[in-house]
């Protein structure tokens, strides 16, 4: 069976519905919604969790929590990227980042940026005061 999408990115960036009902109802949940777990989104659907997470399975090719988690890593890169943009040059330097994870990891449906870093580091990689080096260098 083909799968609807090949990765989280595509889903996250996709403007358009995939046709699968299953598929785009969740997406939509994910943009609307600060949600944590698989459980949740099928709350919101009014279907049980385990015939959801087959069903994504199937069509998707990925776990629901492992799209969620990514979805939501997508969801704070973009957040921090427009932060950079939105302080301008001038701003770089005085960057708190602190403040900047707090509130990226509230936006994002983390309980603590410790909670947020500790997973964003584990999907790329690298800590997220890395990663932010790196953007502002190609800012």
């Amino acid at each position: 069976m083909k799968h609807i999408v090949e990765s989280v990115e595509e889903l996250y960036n996709r403007k358009e519905p995939t046709g699968e009902a299953i598929v785009d109802a969740v997406v939509e949940i994910l943009r609307k919604f600060r949600l944590i777990y698989p459980e949740d989104v099928a709350l919101l659907l009014d279907v049980k969790v385990r015939d959801l997470r087959g069903a994504w399975l199937i069509l998707t090719g990925m776990k629901l929590i492992d799209c969620i988690t990514q979805w939501r890593v997508l969801q704070a890169q973009d957040l921090m990227r427009k932060s950079l943009v939105e302080m301008g040059s001038d701003g770089r330097k005085a960057i708190d980042t602190n403040k900047l994870l707090r509130e990226v990891a509230r936006r994002c449906g983390w309980r603590s940026e410790r909670v947020m870093s500790h997973v964003f580091e584990r999907q790329l990689g690298c800590s997220v005061a890395v990663w932010l080096k790196s953007e502002l260098k190609e800012l």
